[in-house]
């Protein structure tokens, strides 16, 4: 093994660190959306974006080293590197849980994504519901201020 394959293999591993960090977020992302959590969820997105920024530094540098050593960007890059040293175990064991991880994480994205519609949905429903779109505002629980409008005469309060 030559220098150049463990210059792979090591930015395969700190890959591989970066992409189980991103799916323990998105696992971490996932819990406060089941539980509506929306404080926790806020910053969470600015953890996200970080992560993801480190995940494009990481590949980014994957493809400059595949780049220098004559090969193409990403999975066509390091399929031809794993070609060309078909003895070398190492990257390929890294880049097989690259992959794995990595289509771990566009699974919880993607689920994650349905969750935060549905959130939505839910949201847009109450809302409407909230603000009724009948022809009269006295069918109304809420008006356009947000405050409660009055369906008789006597609020119901002072009843009570």
């Amino acid at each position: 093994m030559n220098a150049s394959t463990l210059s792979l293999d090591a930015l395969l591993k700190n890959e591989n660190t970066l992409m189980a960090g991103f799916v323990t977020f998105l696992l971490e992302e996932q819990n406060a959306l089941k539980v509506g959590d929306t404080a926790a969820v806020e910053a969470l997105s600015k953890t996200k974006i970080g992560l993801i920024g480190e995940l494009n530094v990481a590949g980014e540098k994957r493809n400059r080293f595949l780049s220098h050593n004559g090969l193409g960007p990403d999975k066509i890059g390091v399929e031809a590197w794993i070609a060309l040293h078909p003895g070398d175990q190492a990257v390929q064991q890294q880049w097989g849980i690259l992959k794995k991880t990595v289509g771990e994480a566009k699974e919880l994205n993607l689920l994650n994504g349905q969750l935060i519609a549905m959130r939505m949905q839910h949201n847009q429903q109450a809302l409407s519901a909230l603000l009724s779109t009948s022809v009269t505002t006295q069918n109304n629980l809420y008006g356009p201020d947000g405050q409660p409008t009055q369906l008789s005469g006597r609020r119901i309060i002072d009843a009570a």
